[in-house]
């Protein structure tokens, strides 16, 4: 099993009964919750759970959402409301005006349509055979089934670069582990030369010189945060491989950590050279960050 992205898109589109065809298709974006809509018309709105139960057991978090367009294949039957007491009183008010004014007193088909609300043309409602919301729900299977591979082939993508991301990573940490005693020993003369030069006049005891420089090289050792961030980064290798369902918060939060490290290394670092490395690390992991942001 690989990681998955949340975003993705499938689509779907078959008969949907005898009478029917339907096309269900769905689009899912970053989101920290499942946050599952289905556009539907109020009269199909039977067909709502059958979609529903096709797609929440299938995807977790994202925003997802499902529009379903359903057609017929052969006429609908459509029902006609006329407004009798609107009409009447229309009439009656006509005629009296075309008594006391020169104008007719008839009203034509196509007069009678223009009056808002005397005639409502209005489809039937929606009847589903146990057979269409069959059909409709192997649909919007089908759909699913579409974004959920579409989500794995994205999440496959953004594990490879996770993976030479943190490749990098670690042949810096490397690096920096190398330097740890040259670093030390380069701070320690760098302390001695100071001091001389700042008391040239005064005769220091070697001994407590050496200690200060001791004490100053190990407030400036980074070999405990060294080890922690190797083992974040051992750590979220192994969520990458494992690919064990929903890992997108598991990897932002081991992303906050290093970048906690990072920042603690950066603030210890008394060489440029390292405090380069750290910069760049740090650089590549908001890289990291930005990537696992989309992972599910």
């Amino acid at each position: 099993m690989t990681i998955r992205s949340m975003t993705g898109f499938g689509r779907a589109s078959g008969p949907a009964g005898p009478h029917r065809s339907a096309e269900v298709s769905a689009r899912s974006v970053n989101a920290r919750f499942l946050d599952l809509t289905i556009k539907t018309r109020e009269t199909e709105a039977a067909l709502e759970p059958a979609v529903r139960r096709a797609f929440a057991p299938r995807l977790h978090p994202g925003k997802i959402e499902v529009s379903r367009r359903l057609r017929r294949t052969a006429p609908a039957d459509a029902e006609i409301a006329v407004d009798e007491a609107l009409l009447e009183a229309l009439l009656t008010k006509v005629a009296d005006l075309s008594r006391r004014y020169p104008i007719e007193g008839r009203l034509s088909v196509r007069d009678l349509m223009t009056i808002p609300q005397a005639v409502v043309v209005e489809a039937a409602s929606e009847v589903f055979t146990d057979e269409e919301l069959a059909a409709v729900e192997a649909l919007a299977d089908a759909a699913a089934a579409a974004l959920v591979e579409m989500r794995s082939a994205e999440g496959t993508a953004i594990a490879a670069d996770l993976a030479a991301r943190l490749a990098v990573l670690r042949r810096k940490t490397e690096t920096l582990a190398g330097r740890r005693e040259e670093i030390a020993r380069r701070l320690a003369e760098t302390l001695r030369e100071r001091v001389r030069a700042l008391f040239p006049e005064v005769a220091l005891d070697p001994a407590r010189l050496e200690q200060e420089a001791a004490l100053a090289a190990d407030r400036s050792d980074v070999a405990e945060e060294l080890q922690r961030l190797q083992g974040h980064l051992d750590q979220f290798e192994g969520i990458l491989r494992s690919g064990d369902g929903s890992v997108g918060k598991k990897l932002d939060f081991l992303t906050q950590e290093i970048l906690r490290e990072l920042n603690t290394l950066g603030s210890k670092s008394r060489d440029l050279a390292s405090t380069r490395e750290v910069l760049d690390m740090k650089a590549e992991t908001e890289k990291i960050r930005e990537q696992v942001q989309n992972v599910e």
